[in-house]
Formats: C-alpha cells, structure tokens, sequence
C-alpha cells in the first residue's frame, strides 16, 4: 500500500492558493523535472489517473485556514474549506482522506466546535494546525491545546504545519514545539509536517524521544538533507516516517519512482510509503 500524506488535488479551491507561477518556481528547487499536467489542466480525471500510474492508494487533503504572513516576500492567505475537503474525500471511493484545516486562533471559526464539527458532523480523518502561521509561535503554543484534546478524545490526529513556510521566519518551526506538545499530550497522534526542516536532526531527534510523533519530511526529502532522513527511515524511526509528495511540486509518479532510487531496505520502505500512515489513519492493508 502506498499512502501520500501530503497532496492537493487540481481544483478550483487548490489551484487559487498553490498557482502554477509559484509551484513551478518551488518545484524546481526540490529536483521536479515538469509539472503536473493534471494540475495545470485543472483536471481531476488526470488527477486519478496519475495516481494510478504512481499506485497510490490513499491521498491525505488538508484543509487550511491560515492567515497572510510576510516572509521576506508575502504569502496571500489560505482558506481552504472543510466542506470542500468532506466533499472530496466523500466522492473519492475511498482513494482521499481529508484532514480539516482549523484555525486556532478562533478567527475564522470556534477551532473546538469545528473540530468536533469536522471530524464528526463531516467525517474528516484528522486536522491541520499552523500556529506559525496564526500566532507566530510553534507547536507548544497554548492556545492549540484545547484543539489537541478534542483530538485526542476523538482519536485522530494532529498534523503541524512545520518547515520554512511555516511562519514569518524558522524559529516558528524549531521541533522544540513539537517535543513540549508531545510532553504535554504523550498519547496524542501528532504529524510534523514537512518534517521541520531544516531542524533536520533536531526533529530526528524530537521522534526518538516521542514515539507518538511522526515525521512527514515530503518534498524535503528531496533538497539537502536527504541522507538523514533516509537513514532515519532504515534505522530507529522505521515506524514513524511518513511518504508524502507535496502534490503538485511534482508529478505523482515522480515522487514514488524517485523514493524508489533511495537506498531503502524493503520492510523498511514499505512502511515509509504506507504501512505507517495506514497504521495512523487506521486503515486496512
């Protein structure tokens, strides 16, 4: 089974966000060597056909709901919504699991009440946080806490929003966050997004000490740091690295076949490319 935890699929909502312009530019920075016709197409029957040819079983969507932040260059606001992502995930047979974007800030909505809403009225499978993004803090901001607890009474997952864009600069996503909301919340299941780059081997670090962290490094994997990772996912992580392509900062195939030129060991990689997240979003294999 293969399992992408991070893509966005090439709809309207999507494509207004994450536009060709600026994908393109990012894309090239990560290794990618075209663009996905399906996202430039704005065409979801690509979309499925792509992850056909890459055998992906299961894409994880992730709502947003974060605010603009200036980082040197501004970054227009997010909102991607939950009933769009429900709506995606309901009409996809399966193949699209659909995290809801909350905003701990309360600005958008009461984060408590649309968590329970989202999980339970819409049947999303986790949520997506960016406390960079809303507070300029990181993960062990306060103010993310009751969020986490209803995650945790419900039993899914909290993805961090982590890695260079995560906040106006990097220190909003030192993995010194995630390791405080881990101590405070030992049984919650909790994501890294993006994998905190580049606090690479303080994020390493973060998951050797909390075995209810997982590290999602997508795109990053693939920019300086490789090794680390690869040598994370061989060795004593094996159970809490998660593949994820970044969709659409490269094409589907593209992401799986360049996983393959990895020098993973083969129950190792079979647990990176799926078993893991399976495990998490409690999936059959």
């Amino acid at each position: 089974m293969i399992v992408d935890f991070r893509c966005r699929p090439p709809t309207d909502h999507y494509t207004a966000y994450f536009d060709p312009e600026r994908v393109t530019w990012h894309a090239k920075r990560y290794g990618a060597t075209q663009m996905p016709a399906a996202y430039l197409q704005r065409s979801m029957d690509l979309f499925w056909q792509e992850m056909d040819d890459a055998k992906i079983d299961v894409g994880v969507v992730l709502g947003r709901n974060s605010p603009a932040v200036f980082m040197g260059k501004q970054f227009n606001e997010a909102f991607i919504p939950n009933e769009h992502v429900a709506e995606l995930q309901d009409n996809s047979g399966g193949r699209l699991i659909g995290f809801a974007g909350i905003d701990v800030s309360n600005e958008a909505h009461d984060a408590v009440a649309e968590t329970r809403r989202s999980i339970i009225e819409l049947g999303l499978k986790g949520v997506f946080v960016e406390p960079g993004r809303v507070f300029g803090t990181d993960a062990s901001d306060e103010r993310i806490w009751p969020t986490c607890e209803v995650c945790l009474e419900l039993d899914v997952p909290v993805n961090v929003m982590t890695g260079p864009y995560a906040g106006a600069d990097i220190g909003n996503t030192h993995p010194i966050g995630i390791d405080r909301l881990a101590t405070r919340f030992p049984e919650l299941k909790i994501v890294a997004g993006h994998g905190a780059w580049p606090w690479i081997d303080e994020m390493l670090g973060v998951a050797y000490k909390h075995p209810n962290v997982f590290v999602s490094p997508d795109m990053y994997l693939f920019t300086l740091g490789t090794a680390r990772y690869v040598e994370a996912i061989n060795g004593a992580l094996r159970e809490q690295m998660l593949f994820a392509s970044a969709y659409p900062l490269r094409p589907l195939p593209e992401a799986v076949d360049a996983c393959a030129e990895l020098r993973l060991e083969a129950n190792c990689r079979d647990s990176f490319m799926g078993g893991n997240a399976a495990r998490l979003l409690g999936l059959d294999i």
